[in-house]
């Protein structure tokens, strides 16, 4: 998005010379979700909002140490800034009026939207706006805005609902499907698009109940249809002396892909996409573990990295190859790949942890974007080193809705390790969770073996809440991403 206003913005908080800059900003504006993405989109700069004590936090652990990144600290106080920071910062205030110079009515502006402000930026650049104007020409503008944005929520429902519905060829439909999204995140509507995607997450669940498990079974000489078949089919794609790596991103649906795909592009990494079936419940628990086993995963395990590099290692080693021939590296690892690793696991938790601090798509899409140019650079160092590179994810997620928490006398027959989350429940009483399918029909549940599962896009939370969340059978949390990298020749 081409942005004049966003122009002056940088003009004003950013200078080359300083890849940090400490902004006080009394009217909130730096704050607004659609700045924050803009700045980063058009200049690569993360905004940070926080208190002055986070922001410090920030500046040692994260600033420090990554010389190639800017930042937008978003301060309280500017004057309490510490001189080791206020040396390597450019340190302003910045105020709308002192994008709106000419705007009379200065009070109106700080309650208006950066959308509407956009459209007004242009109309005040070279003449004023007198008090008496001003209400005029914003009513006009927010009228003009409404306008828009019905114009392409309609639009965006047009396009899901011409989709053609086939569970066969779930990757061109995630294509599409994906690309709506965006665009309606993107530009604020994508609430009211939510009745097309009921609609084919509908047909999703007819497709769950007909087709899943089966597909579990299935054959994974050309493609894993499911998250268990993913090391049995790199088991039949190389050879012994390949070198083979697989990036297991936790929490990443396919829409977000997309996103990282656009990132790569610009690196020259060409990719081979696909999709594969989380396990259900759709949790860590179960489907990284089923990624990592290469098969069924077990009740009883305990999910932490430690013993998820152990399932890594001990499949291999079941293949014939040395422990120095094998690596798994974690969030919690330093980034260096050994010399002579010909089967290499890099699994990162960041994006999970993001999923899990949103509560809405917009600011999920935000995350997304901040976070690719990193995860970019790890990919790049292992195409580098000559590796056949996957990417997957365990589960993706779900813009949910409370329905409401569990009572304290349902939650009493639930295993207490991953048994319950906010869209799944893990049973050892039969009789009890059957009476819990029958006793709450209103809300649409998958019932199969142990556990139970949210099929829409509900949540066991507060009524009225919302977040982003999974464990459920919704196709964005069921239909994930596993795409092959490599550097385009």
């Amino acid at each position: 998005m081409n942005s004049n206003l966003i122009k002056r913005i940088a003009t004003k908080v950013m200078v080359d010379y300083q890849r940090l800059s400490i902004v006080n900003n009394p009217d909130g504006l730096l704050t607004q979700e659609a700045v924050r993405s803009l700045l980063f989109q058009n200049y690569r700069v993360e905004v940070i909002v926080g208190s002055n004590l986070q922001l410090r936090i920030h500046f040692e652990l994260i600033f420090k140490v990554n010389s190639d990144r800017r930042f937008l600290y978003v301060s309280e106080d500017t004057t309490s800034i510490l001189p080791d920071m206020r040396q390597q910062a450019y340190v302003c205030t910045f105020n709308i009026s002192d994008a709106f110079p000419l705007f009379a009515n200065k009070s109106l502006l700080r309650c208006l939207p950066f959308e509407v402000l956009d459209k007004l930026y242009p109309l005040t650049t070279t003449r004023r706006v007198t008090m008496s104007e001003c209400s005029f020409l914003v009513e006009r503008l927010i009228v003009e805005r409404e306008q828009e944005l019905k114009q392409s929520a309609d639009y965006c429902l047009a396009r899901l609902r011409n989709i053609e519905v086939d569970w066969t060829k779930p990757q061109s439909m995630m294509e599409t499907i994906s690309s709506i999204t965006i665009d309606a995140v993107k530009n604020g509507v994508y609430h009211q698009i939510i009745p097309g995607i009921d609609a084919i997450n509908h047909s999703f669940q007819k497709w769950v109940d007909e087709n899943y498990f089966a597909t579990l079974q299935s054959n994974h000489l050309i493609h894993p249809k499911s998250v268990n078949k993913i090391l049995p089919h790199l088991v039949i794609q190389h050879d012994r002396e390949d070198k083979v790596a697989l990036l297991v991103v936790d929490g990443f649906t396919y829409w977000q892909y997309t996103i990282l795909r656009q990132f790569l592009e610009t690196k020259g990494v060409k990719t081979e996409d696909g999709t594969t079936l989380s396990w259900l419940p759709s949790i860590t628990m179960l489907s990284r573990q089923a990624i990592f086993r290469g098969g069924v995963p077990q009740p009883d395990y305990k999910q932490n990295p430690t013993n998820e590099g152990k399932l890594w290692m001990d499949y291999w080693k079941q293949q014939g190859f040395g422990s120095h021939e094998l690596q798994y590296i974690s969030d919690k690892d330093e980034f260096a790949i050994n010399e002579g690793v010909k089967r290499l696991a890099v699994v990162t938790v960041e994006m999970d942890e993001k999923m899990h601090s949103s509560t809405d798509n917009k600011d999920l899409l935000s995350l997304t974007e901040n976070w690719c140019p990193r995860i970019t650079e790890k990919i790049m160092a292992i195409l580098r080193l000559g590796y056949h590179l996957y990417l997957t994810t365990d589960h993706g997620s779900v813009l949910s809705y409370g329905w409401r928490p569990l009572t304290q006398i349902e939650s009493v027959f639930l295993y207490k390790d991953g048994s319950r989350g906010k869209r799944h429940l893990i049973y050892n009483n039969k009789d009890e969770q059957t009476r819990f399918y029958k006793e709450n029909k209103d809300l649409s549940l998958l019932n199969h073996d142990n556990w139970i599962a949210i099929r829409n896009d509900s949540c066991f939370a507060r009524e009225g809440s919302a977040m982003i969340t999974h464990g459920g059978s919704h196709f964005t949390e069921v239909v994930i991403p596993f795409v092959k990298l490599k550097i385009d020749k």
